[in-house]
């Protein structure tokens, strides 16, 4: 009983949550077509706070893995930061 919730455990990893939420939606938004409207706007900030949150958490873990999760959970808020900027203002 104690090896099928390990099992469980393992796949539902915490650590993993932005890779199935925050990165594909700041990436579908990213490629979309068209100005954002105030929700997709408010989205986008939403998903790259997370980002900036989960990283800094996983950065102070001690385990090497989180760390790396951490940082790279770090850049990629600053690249989608940066490139949103960069479309934002080329539409301005």
């Amino acid at each position: 009983m104690f090896k099928e919730k390990k099992e469980r455990g393992d796949w539902v990893n915490p650590l993993y949550l932005p890779l199935f939420t925050a990165i594909p939606i700041d990436s579908w938004l990213i490629i979309k077509k068209g100005s954002y409207a105030s929700v997709e706007l408010s989205m986008y900030i939403i998903a790259i706070l997370f980002l900036i949150y989960s990283g800094a958490v996983e950065t102070n873990q001690e385990e090497v893995k989180h760390r790396v999760f951490g940082y790279i959970y770090l850049v990629s808020a600053l690249v989608f930061g940066a490139v949103g900027l960069m479309i934002w203002l080329g539409n301005t």
